[in-house]
């Protein structure tokens, strides 16, 4: 096996081991229980929307008025009452913290043989 192989093989093994965390698996579950909740879905749905557009006018370089933006921060606020989407939101920030820490740790080995 080349060393490549061995690279892809060894971060199957790691994807798989990820797989196996309780953190990801907390994830996981409330991603499920989000789409299978229709109110919150609809929520998020909304939000999503809301921020498309308002992306959407700033990459045309048209202004998001006042009004727009508080309408936006009307709707998370509203988003993040659900118990749904916010025990979602919780789950998904701390898988994300934990991708972003093995990533870090992935550069700090590359680093460390360049030294």
């Amino acid at each position: 096996m080349d060393q490549l192989e061995e690279i892809m093989q060894k971060s199957t093994e790691l994807g798989k081991s990820i797989a196996h965390t309780p953190m990801y698996q907390e994830f996981k579950k409330a991603e499920y229980d989000l789409l299978h909740n229709p109110v919150a879905r609809k929520l998020i749905e909304d939000l999503q929307k809301m921020k498309q557009e308002h992306y959407g006018k700033q990459a045309a370089g048209i202004e998001v008025s006042n009004e727009e933006q508080d309408t936006l921060k009307k709707m998370e606020f509203m988003c993040l009452k659900d118990s749904q989407v916010l025990v979602s939101n919780d789950a998904n920030s701390k898988f994300q913290e934990f991708m972003e820490q093995i990533t870090k740790n992935i550069k700090e080995g590359i680093k460390s043989v360049e030294k």
